[in-house]
């Protein structure tokens, strides 16, 4: 990481589609997603191939890869109206004498239209991950929202009416308690998990919020706030309404201000808390834009701020702080 010089090389069973998604490192194992409904394990240390899943419905390898008790969840797309499939993948290398050996899975779940960029929320008692819509363009209300358990895979609960594909990953706040994620149709939502009285898990507490722009960026949430990027009228149309939204949610759930940028601001944005303690005692959150040349703003926000504080001024527009 210091000099860029290359340590140690591995061939992969295959390319690796958009590669629009990094490699996922857990217990020793790196995993990474191939063409045609493929993962491939190496290990960490020397890259050597571990086992390689073929998925039978085989797609892209679009989603994100979630790794808990040594278990990698993560999903694959075909197509907006074609089946596809969410697996649970054993870390384990059961024939370590065979470098490209054929690892089964665990288990399988089918979805009428597939999992694209969607990232899976696990934990001891149940995997979240949401889905496409099954339909072309993205304004109907077919996604859903699943609740699997990360045993056997078995439905535990599912709910539907979101807007558009659900396509970011599923993001968790302990403050809260809830759950919060995008959709394409442009909206923002909350989502909590909680046991019924039989003591079976079950979705509830749904609270939306309109982005006025369709979304696929995962939410960072932080201090009572979530950040989000959002699109404007034209996808790849630059300053077409494009901007980072800051949501406050306390109480309604409403939008803080928005931050006009270039291009859309189309993945997850990374927060630090290093300078919170500063006298001005706030967070800094940055976000890079699918356009050419792929600038990364900079935002500075703390609890109560209504307006951007750090602006950059681009073709006569103000727009957020560009900082590479």
């Amino acid at each position: 990481k210091d000099t860029g010089a290359v340590l140690a090389r591995s061939a992969m069973a295959g390319t690796s589609s958009f590669a629009i998604n990094n490699p996922t490192y857990a217990e020793g194992v790196i995993l990474v997603g191939l063409s045609d409904g493929r993962v491939q394990a190496f290990n960490a240390d020397k890259l050597d191939s571990l086992w390689l899943y073929t998925d039978p419905l085989g797609g892209q390898p679009n989603c994100p890869i979630t790794v808990k008790n040594g278990y990698a969840y993560t999903g694959f797309w075909n197509s907006e109206v074609t089946d596809a499939s969410f697996v649970c993948l054993s870390l384990t290398d059961e024939d370590p004498k065979n470098t490209t050996e054929s690892k089964a899975a665990s288990w399988r779940y089918v979805q009428k239209g597939g999992f694209y960029w969607a990232g899976a929320y696990a934990c001891e008692d149940y995997v979240l991950v949401g889905t496409d819509d099954g339909e072309r363009g993205y304004r109907s209300d077919t996604a859903e929202l699943l609740l699997l358990d990360p045993v056997s895979g078995r439905l535990l609960d599912s709910m539907s009416g979101f807007t558009g594909d659900i396509r970011c990953s599923i993001c968790y706040d302990e403050t809260t308690k809830a759950f919060y994620f995008t959709s394409k149709g442009g909206y923002f939502y909350s989502v909590k998990v909680q046991k019924n009285a039989d003591g079976a898990w079950k979705l509830g507490s749904k609270r939306q919020l309109a982005l006025g722009g369709m979304s696929t960026s995962t939410p960072v949430v932080y201090n009572g706030r979530a950040y989000v990027g959002v699109s404007g009228d034209g996808q790849f149309t630059p300053y077409s309404g494009h901007n980072i939204t800051v949501i406050d949610l306390d109480g309604a759930m409403s939008i803080a201000y928005r931050v006009p940028t270039k291009g859309y601001p189309q993945a997850s944005g990374l927060l630090t808390t290093a300078y919170e303690n500063d006298a001005n005692g706030g967070v800094y959150v940055y976000f890079a834009e699918n356009t050419s040349p792929g600038t990364i703003r900079l935002l500075y926000d703390r609890k109560g701020q209504t307006s951007p504080a750090l602006t950059t001024m681009e073709s006569g527009k103000k727009v957020a702080y560009a900082l590479f």
